[in-house]
């Protein structure tokens, strides 16, 4: 039986925005947390008034704020805004019913409030993750508006990067957004690269073209993506014999900001399951019985099946030898993080 796609909260807020048809408390959780920025940005931009954004918009950060604090926001009358706005972000007892700081009287007081709000202030809680057994949050699945903006789909992704090229005047093809799209690893299933990294990474782009038409050499020169893309890109890289992208692969997830041991970290693992993956495979094992010895994700081991047989277990050994020494030189200071990645890559 044909089954009805069940839309994404970003789509639900958007018809529920259209036609006014919001509760006075809404719970906006989820990975997505640009979406949960942008929902609320969007919320003050209808309903509260520029000249007084500063009084009927208010931001309370969850572990500076109190639950009488929450209810005294909520309280107050906006006096020229069509609704007041009260943003509490990251509110601990959303995840516990015993978090540090908060009385189990106080949190059932404002849970009881949640019933009853005012009815011009739209009070939002956020947080990425959330637990709804607690009494705050079972209060919250039942009396408010509940989103969970969680990752968009392909489709999605790629009609948020089209939106922000167009607004920048800049065009791009079918298969430079597929390459885009695919260089960030967010369909990864293991990956923790999110929409505030791809519309960061679509500004890189946007300002490295020549401001006409993105081309993939300038996705190629500034998208670091997550760091599992980052390990497959440059293996790919290498087998093909292509150091120098593999060294832009390298600057640009440097440049990113991560750190060079979560990059050493993410190769190590890599490298450790594909020689292992390389071993079975020798032992004529197949996906599945590779993937019950070695337990983790059979994503993962499917992913790195083709590359194990491009190289022998002697050279994936070689290669871990060199970078547990790249990892030592760094730690004891005899090689900066960059140049001791560098030797690595040129020596494989």
């Amino acid at each position: 039986m044909y089954k009805k796609p069940v839309k994404h909260s970003f789509k639900v807020f958007s018809e529920h925005l259209k036609n006014e048809t919001f509760e006075k408390v809404l719970l906006m959780y989820g990975v997505e947390q640009y979406l949960v920025k942008w929902a609320v940005e969007t919320l003050v931009k209808k309903y509260v008034n520029p000249a007084t954004t500063s009084m009927d918009y208010v931001l309370l950060e969850g572990e500076e704020t109190s639950c009488s604090r929450i209810i005294e926001a909520a309280e107050t009358f906006s006096m020229f805004s069509a609704r007041r706005i009260v943003w509490v972000r990251n509110f601990k007892p959303l995840l516990s019913d015993s978090a540090r700081g908060f009385s189990k009287e106080e949190i059932k007081e404002l849970a009881n409030y949640i019933k009853e709000s005012n009815e011009q202030t739209i009070l939002i809680f956020s947080a990425e993750e959330v637990k709804m057994t607690t009494v705050l949050s079972a209060a919250l699945k039942k009396s408010a508006q509940c989103y969970d903006f969680d990752k968009i789909d392909k489709a999605e992704f790629s009609s948020f990067a089209k939106k922000r090229f167009k607004q920048a005047g800049v065009e791009i093809g079918p298969a430079a957004l597929s390459a885009l799209v695919e260089a960030t690893g967010y369909f990864n299933k293991e990956s923790d690269y999110r929409l505030f990294h791809f519309a960061n990474d679509i500004q890189k782009v946007i300002a490295h073209s020549d401001g006409v038409r993105v081309s993939e050499e300038d996705i190629m020169r500034t998208v670091s993506g997550d760091l599992e893309t980052f390990v497959f890109d440059m293996l790919d890289a290498i087998t093909a014999n292509k150091k120098d992208k593999a060294f832009q692969i390298l600057y640009n997830i440097l440049y990113s900001g991560k750190d060079a041991f979560s990059i050493i970290g993410v190769i190590v693992s890599q490298f450790e399951l594909l020689l292992s993956v390389k071993e079975l495979r020798d032992d004529g094992l197949d996906l599945s019985a590779m993937h019950k010895k070695l337990g983790g994700s059979e994503f993962r081991i499917k992913k790195l099946m083709p590359y194990a047989s491009k190289y022998t277990q002697k050279k994936l050994k070689e290669t871990l030898s060199a970078i547990y020494e790249v990892d030592r030189q760094i730690k004891t200071g005899l090689l900066d993080s960059q140049m001791a990645l560098e030797l690595f890559i040129a020596g494989i």
